[in-house]
């Protein structure tokens, strides 16, 4: 099924509306002369103006129909010009997290058969290293290409104005993009997503959370994070308007809440935390335009989700992932006073099954803890395999995460299946654990892990981070006592404690369990 390129449809539509909002004083200019210190506020007229010079620009360069250009970008309005020149060129995009060393990157380039690679002042010193690693890898410096002043120029938005653009149409099966998961479990696989994926996610998003005319959606999650890329699909499909931030700062976050007339963010709880914690988190709640807060990439304890209650904070707890193109549940701001804890409802068009552990065709009853599979439009179609092939389509898609359905069909996810602890034949979810110790006054963040044991298989063990507001002395003995004292079972008690001054974070804030737990291997 083809149907025209989502962003000349919003030109065509409703030319004048605006599509994107960027402050050029908030990235440093002596790296990037590109914005010539000017405000953004791009119309999609604009947007489409420059998408199409891009994608000229980009075939002028020799880029083919089905190559797979890398992108080495932080978020830029860049950013956002290039996936639709790229859609317009019907190239794909490899999406690169700007965090990674060099080595994981080449790895990635490599794996994915990149033919391109783009990057500009910020990424410059990667770029540079990385090529010299990888033979007929064609570079692209996107420093120098022009922003502002093609965005003034006008053209007929019924027509090409570059005959040889090779396609203006997108097709369901088409790939828009790989992108790699964060590899907690060893190395990152490659999720290859077609416009079909996004549309469907998008419109299924749509269906659950509602778009008005004046939406607008602060972007502060890395657009190289299928997080971060959903919002730019559903903006261009529903025409609303997107506010980009260069990264997550609480000071800008609020700022732009404040400012800029946001109705939609989407964090995951450590960025949340965060704001509450700011001085000025009082922005959230003055906010008369903020009408939802999408929580998701981890599962927020039952504490925060009390804490924005009291505070009459519209947040929408949500769970996803990359190979379903973002959103699969997500709860609304009116249902959480009876659904505390749950993910929410399966979006519009997207279905969840809960599964025997041992035994994927058993299907479990309500209430019972198992497998989540889901399927749908939004989920990919398999991952690639390291020669960069697709592997075969399963009809529902495992999820690895444990949860279960309550009689309302409502989700409650309880874990990653890798990071449930197997201690003396027990299950134990570190959730569970978490949960009781957030409650703790002294307690900022935790983490809870499997260490391996000869005697247990594995023993709890919990890594901390204690609040910094005043001198906290706590003991393995003081934290297990507190634990009993909140009820938990003897069994799920921490045997060991880790006080440290940070935890591990992806890009997108999630924990990297997988890299605590190597780390604390190194010190046992």
């Amino acid at each position: 099924m083809k149907f025209l390129n989502w962003l000349s449809q919003a030109a065509i539509s409703h030319p004048e509306a605006i599509a994107l909002s960027f402050k050029s004083n908030l990235i440093d200019q002596e790296i990037d002369q590109g914005l010539n210190q000017r405000d953004l506020n791009w119309s999609y007229a604009q947007l489409e103006t420059l998408a199409r010079h891009w994608a000229w620009q980009l075939q002028k360069l020799g880029l083919k129909t089905g190559d797979r250009l890398g992108i080495l970008l932080n978020n830029h309005p860049r950013y956002l010009i290039l996936i639709h020149a790229l859609a317009k060129c019907g190239a794909i995009g490899v999406f690169l997290n700007t965090r990674l060393t060099d080595l994981e990157i080449i790895w990635q380039l490599r794996d994915s058969g990149t033919d391109y690679l783009v990057y500009d002042g910020a990424t410059t010193i990667t770029a540079i290293a990385v090529t010299k690693q990888i033979e007929n890898l064609n570079i692209i410096d996107l420093s120098h290409w022009s922003i502002t002043s093609l965005a003034t120029e006008s053209i007929d938005l019924q027509t090409n104005s570059q005959s040889d653009l090779q396609n203006n149409w997108l097709d369901f099966e088409q790939i828009q993009g790989i992108f790699y998961t964060s590899g907690t479990t060893g190395k990152p696989k490659a999720v290859p997503l077609t416009y079909g994926n996004h549309y469907h996610s998008a419109i299924a998003s749509t269906m659950r959370i509602a778009s008005y005319v004046d939406d607008n959606w602060l972007v502060c999650m890395p657009m190289f994070h299928v997080g971060g890329l959903a919002i730019a699909w559903r903006s261009v499909i529903n025409g609303t308007k997107i506010t980009l931030l260069p990264k997550f700062d609480e000071q800008l976050v609020l700022d732009a809440i404040a400012g800029e007339q946001v109705t939609l963010i989407s964090l995951v709880p450590t960025m949340l935390i965060r704001l509450l914690k700011h001085p000025q988190c009082q922005k959230l709640q003055k906010s008369q335009k903020l009408r939802g807060i999408l929580l998701g990439g981890a599962s927020a304890n039952a504490q925060l989700i009390s804490q924005c209650l009291e505070l009459k904070l519209p947040i929408m707890p949500t769970y996803g992932m990359t190979e379903t193109a973002s959103q699969i549940t997500t709860l609304l701001p009116t249902e959480l006073n009876f659904k505390i804890g749950s993910a929410g409802l399966p979006l519009w068009g997207i279905e969840i099954k809960i599964v025997d552990l041992q035994n994927i065709k058993q299907e479990l009853p309500t209430g019972a803890i198992g497998q989540i599979l889901v399927r749908g439009a939004n989920v990919m179609a398999g991952y690639f395999n390291s020669m960069g092939n697709r592997s075969s389509n399963q009809e529902w898609f495992s999820t690895g995460d444990l949860g279960y359905l309550d009689s309302d069909r409502y989700l409650y996810v309880v874990n990653r299946r890798h990071d449930l602890i197997v201690s003396g034949g027990e299950n134990i979810y570190p959730s569970e654990v978490e949960a009781v110790l957030c409650q703790h006054p002294a307690i900022a963040e935790v983490c809870v892990i499997g260490l391996d044991d000869q005697e247990w298989g594995a023993i709890v063990a919990a890594a901390i981070v204690l609040k910094r507001s005043q001198d906290h002395q706590l003991s393995l003995h003081a934290i297990r006592s507190f634990c009993e004292e909140q009820g938990l079972s003897r069994y799920k008690l921490p045997k060991s404690v880790y006080f440290v001054d940070d935890l591990p974070k992806s890009a997108s804030g999630k924990i990297l369990r997988q890299e605590l737990i190597r780390g604390l291997r190194d010190v046992c």
